[in-house]
């Protein structure tokens, strides 16, 4: 073969390739590193705490009874509190991160914790099992689900604690036995919830603290996951068995478009800047593609041993999710993940 001729073949086939080479190098997250956690045996883990001022991570565990702490950025693990709550599930951190409240299903309360001694300062009674929350920092309002199957009813609360100082300033009567993953749209006060035993979205006016609409999430699967993408309005919805994206539009509810992902899904953020949705369950991590407000892709699976919960650090550029010990993995650990 002349030199000319090889030259040309060279050179297309290196054209061939680096749009490959390219689709290579474009996954969105990198593992790092994975910290154990040899200690913690079984049991799932819930949804974390995140205080960049003081460098540090906190992560509930629900069967081992445990706040585990972290470094940040590292991902480091440096303690374990098993004196504070019986079956921690949401977090919030306040006062500058000098208070930890925790959602304790195990005490039917809500406990709030010093951070420098790990003290419980002040136990809060709730109905029966309280589990996920969000909070309205902007009216300093913590928004906790429980009561329900725990309490042997077909209706749950969500109680409204507040941020500064403990106290309950109400409690809305919501109409499901299993209340799961909240958002608030502030642009319209309102707050979405998962009635997971139902298959619903109850639509909840914060002005008048009442429920005004409940939402049909389609298919026989429980929703568990939820996230808002306030700018395009946008509500997201993950069910489970098979697992399921539903993207709602947030003014009417409408189903825009379901997308198969993970299974078991339980966390999930949205990352407005680069139009990206990340979503995990005991099947790993979906990472979706926001193509335009009305359309989704998956850009990337990633294999999590198990995990759902995680935390997104934009500011890090960093994403955590812990897994537990179990059919996946030989032992718990957080696995620590690059932005790319």
């Amino acid at each position: 073969m002349n030199s000319p001729l090889r030259f040309l073949r060279l050179a297309s086939a290196l054209v061939t390739a680096i749009p490959l080479l390219a689709m290579a190098g474009e996954a969105p997250l990198t593992l790092l590193k994975t910290t154990p956690l040899p200690a913690v045996t079984g049991g799932d883990f819930d949804h974390f705490a995140i205080d960049l001022a003081h460098h540090k991570l906190y992560v509930p565990t629900e069967e081992y009874a445990s706040i585990e702490l972290f470094s940040l950025p590292d991902g480091e693990h440096l303690s374990s509190h098993r004196t504070v709550a019986k079956s921690p599930h949401k977090l919030l951190l306040t006062d500058d991160g000098k208070k930890l409240l925790i959602a304790d299903a195990g005490d039917a309360a809500l406990k709030i914790v010093d951070t420098s001694t790990f003290r419980v300062e002040k136990t809060v009674p709730l109905e029966p099992e309280p589990d996920s929350g969000v909070a309205d920092r902007k009216n300093g309002i913590f928004y906790v689900g429980n009561g329900g199957k725990g309490s042997h009813q077909d209706h749950a609360y969500i109680s409204l604690i507040s941020i500064s100082d403990g106290s309950v300033l109400g409690k809305i009567d919501v109409p499901g036995g299993q209340l799961k993953a909240m958002v608030i749209d502030h642009a319209t006060d309102r707050l979405f919830v998962n009635l997971r035993d139902k298959n619903q979205v109850g639509v909840i006016d914060l002005k008048t603290r009442k429920l005004t609409n409940l939402w049909s999430v389609p298919g026989p699967s429980r929703n568990s996951a939820m996230a808002f993408d306030s700018e395009h309005k946008r509500l997201f919805i993950g069910s489970r068995a098979p697992g399921k994206l539903y993207v709602l539009d947030s003014d009417t509810g409408s189903v825009i478009q379901s997308l198969n992902i993970v299974d078991v899904s339980d966390e999930m953020y949205m990352d407005g800047e680069h139009h990206r949705l990340y979503i995990a369950g005991e099947g790993g991590l979906d990472v979706i593609q926001q193509l335009d407000p009305d359309h989704y892709r998956i850009e990337q699976h990633i294999d999590t041993l198990g995990g759902k919960t995680f935390a997104f650090v934009p500011s890090l550029r960093r994403l955590y999710v812990v897994h537990t010990k179990g059919p996946q993995a030989a032992e718990a650990g957080l696995q620590i993940f690059k932005m790319n």
